[in-house]
């Protein structure tokens, strides 16, 4: 018996090697106080950050629109995100007012 070859392509797409899985990547979009959903991403491969998922999406929005996001969207000007407490550092008083 012999096996039979496999197309390892479509597998290999949704590999995330962070999980060592193969996963899906979901982004919902709310806005504040969680009133409605403006935007739903389902079913992106699993490798995909969540930064980028974000920037392929964002001309779906008003370009002044901002957002709230967590450590995974640092970096995006329309995304305000949490201040991270530096290893054996503590916040200024005003990093903690922002916070």
């Amino acid at each position: 018996m012999r096996e039979r070859p496999r197309d390892n392509k479509e597998q290999e797409e949704y590999y995330s090697g962070k999980a060592s899985k193969h996963t899906f990547k979901s982004q919902i979009i709310i806005l504040p106080n969680a009133r409605d959903i403006v935007d739903v991403v389902a079913g992106e491969p699993g490798p995909k950050s969540d930064i980028t998922l974000f920037r392929e999406n964002r001309d779906n929005f008003d370009p002044k629109q901002k957002f709230k996001g967590d450590l995974g969207y640092l970096g995006e000007d329309l995304i305000d995100t949490p201040i991270k407490t530096p290893r054996n550092g503590k916040l200024t008083i005003e990093q903690k007012k922002r916070k």
